[in-house]
């Protein structure tokens, strides 16, 4: 009796530890590789994490209703247009296609970065990348590993040199 309900306990620990870190292998944190992501904007235009592989790229996910991401978009555009080395990829999860194109254009934003997003395709995403918890930025390394979430800009410029 006292070995079965060793064997049960173990195999009980066994399994809460392992799963501990199948989340985390998949989640988008520093240090693991971003998930795939492929975008098509209004005009027909399409991008795909994996065609970017070899650049820095900042991705952002933002939406008008939620401030610090519109900010944030704000910032990383202005610092990608400054860095050469830098590719800025936006994703808005807008509620519909006009409003985006209307902050779009108020906000001067690089509207060929700018990709607007709804539906099923906008909750594939935001699971994909543990949106739940908030919109993020994350700088991705040209091998497509995840150097930082929500960095500034004196630490992109940082992990750029």
């Amino acid at each position: 009796m006292k070995k079965a309900i060793l064997f049960i306990a173990s195999f009980a620990f066994l399994v809460l530890t392992l799963s501990a870190f199948t989340d985390r292998a998949t989640a988008p944190v520093v240090g693991y590789r971003a998930p795939g992501l492929s975008l098509t904007a209004a005009d027909s235009t399409s991008t795909t994490l994996s065609e970017l592989k070899g650049e820095y790229v900042l991705l952002t996910f933002w939406s008008s209703s939620d401030a610090a991401s519109r900010i944030r978009c704000n910032e990383y555009t202005a610092l990608a247009g400054r860095e050469n080395r830098l590719e800025h990829v936006a994703v808005n999860f807008d509620r519909n296609a006009t409003l985006f194109d209307e902050v779009v254009k108020r906000d001067n934003l690089n509207a060929s970065s700018q990709y607007h997003v709804e539906g099923l395709k906008a909750a594939d995403i935001m699971k994909e990348y543990h949106l739940d918890r908030g919109l993020h930025t994350f700088m991705i390394n040209p091998r497509g590993v995840i150097l930082a979430v929500d960095p500034d800009a004196e630490q992109v410029n940082s992990l750029l040199n």
